[in-house]
């Protein structure tokens, strides 16, 4: 039997999405992954190029897909990849193929420098391959009775709600350039802004008032999955999101980063409730520069008290021996070069340590280093890959 491991260059288009739509069950019409991810899997991308193979004589019996998705933090552009379509055929399991593709793709980004790496699924699963589920998220759940006794039974619309086509090069643009000043957005690829949107079968709401943009959110039914107002608009933002319900029809589940300070605060007292956890599962591959982009991301909206902090991890990217240090309020994380005099942490304890929304080891830290974590690491659902 002839058989190969490797990228996926000179696998064919057809031969490559006939096979994963198989394995997850799509029928390759109303569902596949052209339609959900169609920034990834149109026939122009070659998906097959960004992929893991396992090959059987001629046939894919395994692929596992890894795309780059630019990270902008504060200024600092962190290289990070997405892992998706992990697909084993039925008649080849059990033979190691997930984890021999996924070793080499995770031993990829450590040599091609990739400091972080995101995926969905179960936790155990992938914390063998150095994924847990860590980062920071609010979910906050906007129903009828709470617009109601906000703004009354018989409101009428203040923002005008357009689902957003194509076609709408205007609008698209207005997105682009609010999405692109904020202090996180991922970079995404020119001319392809509209199939990012409309990816994981969203729909894209721009919101006008006056005839003039207002800003945007992209909508899966009732779940928001991104959500931005004009700067302008900051005030309006609890009727934006009442003439957003509204429009849908739906109560709204709007998930946001915690570094949007500013939105949670008038959002949350109109909320019927609220939740904080995290995006997705992570892999963090560069201690140094994640967590010194997400300590700087932090230090926009929280006040961070003046410490020093030494640690080492022996991570899934090398062993780091690090100084995490504030002075004067201006984060900072260094290699020190040598062995730190702080406790030695193992991948998943680093990142949960620095990352997760709660672990209780962070109680043994210094008070200011309590303070700091945990870091607001963060990707949109829209970039998730």
């Amino acid at each position: 039997m002839a058989l190969y491991f490797g990228k996926g260059t000179d696998v064919p288009y057809g031969d490559y999405i006939d096979f994963i739509n198989y394995v997850f069950g799509f029928d390759g019409h109303s569902h596949d992954f052209v339609k959900l991810l169609p920034k990834l899997y149109r026939p122009e991308h070659d998906p097959a190029a960004s992929n893991y193979v396992a090959v059987e004589d001629g046939r894919i019996r395994a692929a596992i897909g890894a795309y780059d998705v630019p990270l902008s933090v504060c200024g600092t552009v962190l290289r990070t990849r997405g892992i998706g379509n992990v697909a084993v055929h039925p008649y080849s399991r059990s033979r190691g193929y997930m984890k021999k593709l996924l070793t080499a793709a995770v031993d990829d980004m450590v040599s091609d420098g990739i400091v972080l790496s995101a995926l969905g699924g179960r936790r155990q699963r992938y914390n063998y391959f150095s994924y847990d589920k860590v980062g920071l998220k609010i979910s906050m759940a906007l129903n009828d009775n709470n617009a109601r006794y906000r703004f009354g039974s018989g409101r009428k619309p203040e923002f005008e709600f357009r689902i957003v086509g194509s076609d709408d090069a205007v609008t698209l643009g207005s997105i682009r350039r609010l999405a692109e000043s904020q202090q996180l957005f991922a970079q995404r690829r020119p001319g392809g802004l509209y199939d990012v949107l409309v990816s994981w079968e969203a729909d894209v709401y721009a919101g006008f008032i006056g005839g003039e943009f207002a800003g945007y959110a992209v909508a899966d039914g009732g779940e928001i999955a991104e959500l931005l107002v004009e700067p302008r608009f900051a005030d309006a933002l609890p009727r934006f999101c009442v003439d957003l319900r509204d429009r849908i029809g739906k109560t709204l589940e709007i998930k946001l980063p915690v570094h949007l300070d500013g939105y949670i605060s008038r959002l949350m007292p109109l909320c019927e409730g609220y939740y904080l956890t995290y995006p997705c599962m992570f892999s963090v591959l560069d201690f140094r520069a994640v967590s010194e982009a997400f300590m700087r991301l932090k230090a926009t909206y929280a006040g961070l008290p003046d410490g020093e902090l030494s640690l080492s991890v022996d991570g899934r990217g090398g062993r780091e021996d690090l100084t995490f240090r504030v002075i004067g309020g201006n984060p900072s994380v260094v290699r020190t070069g040598s062995a730190s005099s702080g406790p030695v942490l193992g991948h998943i304890e680093a990142m949960n340590l620095i990352f997760a929304p709660y672990c209780p080891a962070r109680e043994a830290l210094p008070s200011f280093a309590r303070l700091w974590f945990p870091l607001p690491l963060f990707m949109y659902h829209t970039d998730g890959v």
